[in-house]
């Protein structure tokens, strides 16, 4: 992957900066530059494995392998589905030292502004995956449907389901012995910080 633009404008409002009018000029000049560090700081890198849905029943969904994975939202997203695409996704090290040298060096705001930069990074990540990844089914006559991922919330009927994070080491067993950019930690988050895993549902095209 390579590296993705991110817009000043985007890091003000998303932290709470609404009226442009009102931004003091040294506020955004800290936006500008975290807009611009992280075009220079930010690796985006991901890996995935493409696997058959062998059912999906029960809050229950096996795949090719015979990993298994609970959560009560992925017969209703999962239902229509007959493949997943399983990713890993990162930014690298580099944004995390250098949002910690930030706080250091006593510049908190700087610190917030690039790391807030370093999210919308990943989403931008998130969607080009996305898109390849769409890219790449199409010629099978299938789209890619939703991205799920351990430690969120899903609608299921009147409620919510949580797909538990303690299932990240299942997630992470799909790839295997296969070198990843992303180290699972004890808790069952991810390193570097500014990482994404989960899955994407691929159905026939409608």
């Amino acid at each position: 992957m390579d590296g993705f633009a991110v817009d000043a404008e985007r890091i003000l409002r998303v932290q709470g900066y609404r009226d442009p009018a009102r931004i003091r000029p040294r506020i955004r000049k800290i936006a500008e530059r975290a807009a611009a560090d992280i075009a220079d700081i930010a690796r985006p890198e991901a890996r995935y494995l493409r696997r058959a849905i062998r059912s999906v029943s029960g809050g229950t969904l096996e795949i090719e392998g015979g990993h298994r994975f609970s959560c009560v939202a992925f017969e209703r997203l999962l239902g229509n589905a007959t493949e997943v695409v399983v990713f890993v996704l990162t930014l690298g090290p580099g944004l995390e030292t250098a949002v910690a040298e930030r706080f250091t060096a006593s510049e908190p705001v700087d610190a917030l502004f690039l790391e807030c930069a370093g999210w919308l990074c990943v989403e931008k990540a998130t969607r080009h995956l996305a898109a390849h990844l769409g890219e790449e089914a199409k010629p099978d006559g299938l789209s890619v449907t939703y991205r799920l991922g351990p430690g969120y919330d899903y609608k299921a009927g009147e409620e919510r389901a949580v797909w538990g994070l303690e299932e990240q080491p299942a997630l992470f067993a799909v790839f295997g012995d296969a070198p990843l950019p992303v180290e699972l930690l004890e808790s069952c988050a991810m390193s570097p910080k500014l990482s994404r895993s989960g899955l994407f549902g691929l159905a026939p095209r409608a």
